[in-house]
């Protein structure tokens, strides 16, 4: 996989677009709970890309949820995000964990780093984590 196809943003691939498709089906925030514990459950293993662009999309969500949504945010995100409440601070925190675990040791980040593009990447990670309030 190469990350030429896909910029740094939180929507700028094919698997958090999948994510987002499918988040618009549920009623509650199970997808976005499963998404950041896979990435938190397996901080000790080798995190693969998918893992963490979905992971990035429920942490989108969440910050959307928190009134901090990303400028390109789809409007499927808005449009869920309006039917329910702001987050707890448990899943604010849950996000938070989760980015910081990408940001850690990842394959994503060993993809953007041997692209040449962890800077920029690293650079929207944390643009997202500060739209995440403690």
């Amino acid at each position: 996989m190469t990350m030429g196809a896909s910029g740094v943003g939180s929507f700028d691939n094919d698997d958090a677009m999948d994510w987002v498709a499918e988040l618009k089906g549920y009623a509650d925030d199970s997808p976005i709970v499963d998404a950041l514990n896979t990435v938190i459950d397996q901080a000790d293993d080798y995190l693969e890309a998918p893992e963490c662009f979905n992971a990035i999309a429920a942490a989108e969500v969440v910050a959307a949820q928190s009134g901090n949504p990303h400028e390109d945010c789809p409007e499927e995100i808005e449009v869920w995000v309006e039917g329910h409440p702001a987050p707890s601070a448990t899943r604010v925190a849950q996000a938070r964990q989760a980015l910081e675990v990408i940001l850690a040791e990842s394959e994503l980040k060993g993809l953007w780093k041997d692209s040449g593009g962890l800077d920029e990447w690293q650079g929207a990670m944390e643009e997202l984590l500060s739209r995440l309030p403690y």
